[in-house]
């Protein structure tokens, strides 16, 4: 049983199928699917705070409404709507539709707007995120292809689902380059590795790869600079992630680093 199914059945759900590496799930009331969903996304961040080289993230999408069911199976716009957000939701998020928010208010379950987006064969759809971490601060690149999160104790990146699946093969391949390939294998392998890190994203950099690239990172290890309208956050010393006025507006910088610097002195003061 994979740890999401586990969640769904602590929670009163039904799992419905299998969609590749994740599940449909349908629960009878909106609030018990909230909260399903946000232990699992706890219960991920504590199993990769356990394994950091072996991390994976899941995007979640809860709508509520009534499905057209048939052999077991459940069809219709709300299940779409559903579909359509997970596929939307960065590793770490989960995303939910204003029915789900309207159902659960009341019960000191925090959400953000995120406005009306365009999702896929279904046009534009209000969305609201569900914020299960206890967030400080953050920041959206721009193409919505990652958020930077400070919570009290650490910096988590959530990436989309493109790029988690390219950082995923790189580190495979570095890994696999790491047993010093040789020969046409080891070339290939290289030319490979080569053309993936250049369509990684910049703001994720190489040198992340190779220290061992994490969705989470303590604060002790993390830095943050805003100069000349870029944004530099470092991880280990590393040259880190470099974020200007193309990829987030500038004016969210100076906060970000400031109460990253407030967390990082209460550490100081505490330790």
């Amino acid at each position: 049983m994979s740890l999401a199914q586990s969640y769904v059945e602590r929670h009163g759900g039904r799992v419905v199928k299998t969609l590749g590496d994740g599940i449909m799930a349908t629960f009878p009331q909106a609030l018990a699917s909230v909260r399903c969903a946000s232990e699992i996304q706890e219960g991920i961040a504590r199993r990769n705070a356990a394994r950091p080289g072996d991390a994976f993230t899941s995007g979640i999408g809860i709508a509520w409404g009534t499905p057209i069911e048939e052999d077991g199976d459940l069809f219709g716009f709300v299940v779409n709507l559903a579909q359509r957000l997970a596929d939307r939701a960065r590793g770490g998020q989960i995303l939910v539709s204003p029915s789900v928010v309207e159902r659960t208010a009341g019960n000191g379950i925090p959400y953000l707007h995120l406005g009306n987006q365009d999702l896929n064969g279904l046009g534009p759809q209000e969305i609201h995120e569900l914020l299960w971490r206890d967030e400080v601060a953050r920041i959206t690149t721009k193409d919505g292809r990652l958020n930077l999160i400070l919570t009290q104790d650490a910096l988590v990146m959530e990436l989309d689902k493109a790029v988690q699946e390219k950082v995923q093969l790189v580190r495979k391949l570095l890994t696999e380059r790491a047993g010093r390939r040789r020969g046409i294998r080891g070339f290939l392998l290289n030319k490979t590795i080569g053309l993936l890190e250049r369509r990684v994203p910049q703001m994720v950099d190489r040198a992340l790869f190779q220290a061992g690239f994490g969705l989470e990172h303590p604060l002790a290890d993390v830095t943050a600079s805003f100069d000349r309208n870029i944004l530099t956050v470092r991880i280990h010393r590393h040259r880190g992630i470099r974020l200007g006025p193309k990829d987030i507006d500038p004016w969210l910088a100076p906060e970000f680093v400031a109460k990253l610097n407030q967390l990082r002195a209460g550490l100081s003061r505490g330790s």
